[in-house]
């Protein structure tokens, strides 16, 4: 993990080559209007899919703490709240809140699972009641385990929501520590979630196999009171300000598409913000209906494979553009449609139920984007 940090860290720092705060900026401007707009689609799109993932996460912890409480509720209630935020906060805001709704997150969930071990007699009753599998790092096959480590790379360094806070960062040392730090946090957390969950399993408390509720169910059984609401209310916070923070990068992408329009009519920036604002929360609500849509158990695997589609195909236009200067605008337009074409196809013809589209994505734009700025290199200014 601290090495995935370290290596996006080195990406990312390369801001004298994009100086941009957006990546759609610096698409128009390193390329051409075009390219910008591909990308801002393609986002949305991804968005659209993106976003139900997180509303699944704090609609678990809602209608765990309010029973009866039904999914659209609290799918209303989750967007309410995000989008509140949103409007208070801003990117600064999500910072320092991010920042102690995680350190609470810890300290609470470090307690918790010394609650729920004790409660059910210790780490041996896992052991004696689980599969052995339940136990083996790696018991997941290799190619979905890579295909979805090599996702969220290309996902970190092509969208606007990861990148955005590195882009904004003061200076390089910032971002390095805000990256670093964020690594860091992330990999014991996935192991405290998996404990308590394998908990809730190993006593029979669910059955469904949702891990979010296996979760969630065994805080709620094992528990006391303050520390449930307190473990509660700093994930929902968490997982709030990552809705956030997707609701802002998705703002920044309208923005951008609508500019030109904005111009013509001749808004002022309080008028640009508070349309660009109503266009995205109309967006972010519309993202409930694939909640409805689509079953909870394939939602995981449905996200993976959009998002592959999505970011895959720009990764080697962005990517290439910061670091080589022969990139140029034809090579980049190809890339991201020989992507695109590829993992349609890909998907549509089900080759994506035996090998994610990232494997074939990656090389495939990479390689036509390669060839084509090889071939116009001298045709076209880099």
């Amino acid at each position: 993990m601290e090495h995935l940090a370290e290596t996006m860290t080195d990406f990312l720092l390369r801001r004298k080559y994009i100086t941009e705060d957006t990546v759609a900026n610096f698409m128009a401007n390193r390329y051409s209007s075009k390219i910008s707009k591909v990308y801002s689609y393609a986002y949305l799109l991804m968005g659209f899919v993106y976003i139900p993932v997180q509303l699944f996460t704090v609609t678990t912890i809602f209608r765990t703490i309010i029973p009866g409480l039904s999914l659209t509720w609290a799918c209303i209630i989750g967007l309410v709240l995000s989008i509140s935020y949103t409007v208070i906060s801003g990117v600064s805001g999500a910072n320092y809140v991010s920042k102690i709704s995680c350190f609470l997150m810890y300290l609470s969930m470090a307690i918790g699972l010394i609650f729920v071990m004790k409660s059910i007699g210790g780490f041996s009753t896992l052991n004696e009641n689980l599969d052995p599998s339940y136990f083996t790092l790696f018991s997941m096959p290799t190619k979905t385990w890579v295909s979805w480590f090599l996702t969220c790379f290309v996902a970190f360094l092509t969208m606007q929501a990861a990148i955005q806070p590195s882009l904004i960062a003061k200076d390089d040392a910032n971002a390095k520590k805000g990256i670093a730090f964020g690594a860091i946090l992330n990999l014991p957390c996935g192991f405290i979630c998996a404990l308590i969950g394998m908990a809730c399993v190993a006593m029979n408390l669910i059955g469904d196999g949702n891990s979010s509720a296996a979760f969630a169910t065994a805080i709620n059984a094992y528990c006391p009171s303050w520390l449930m609401t307190l473990i509660f209310a700093s994930i929902a916070l968490i997982v709030i300000c990552t809705l956030a923070g997707q609701l802002l990068a998705i703002g920044t992408i309208f923005r951008e598409l609508l500019n030109p329009v904005y111009e013509k009519q001749s808004f002022t920036e309080k008028k640009k913000l508070a349309f660009t604002r109503l266009i995205a929360f109309a967006y972010g609500f519309l993202t409930i209906i694939p909640t409805f849509a689509i079953q909870q158990s394939m939602l995981t695997q449905l996200v993976t494979i959009l998002v592959a589609c999505v970011t895959a195909p720009m990764f080697f236009a962005l990517v290439a553009g910061m670091f080589w200067k022969k990139m140029n605008t034809k090579a980049a337009m190809w890339s991201i449609i020989s992507g695109l074409v590829i993992g349609l196809v890909w998907v549509i013809t089900g080759m994506s139920n035996a090998w994610h589209p990232v494997y074939i994505i990656l090389p495939v734009s990479s390689l036509v984007g390669f060839i084509v700025c090889k071939a116009t290199s001298g045709k076209e200014l880099a």
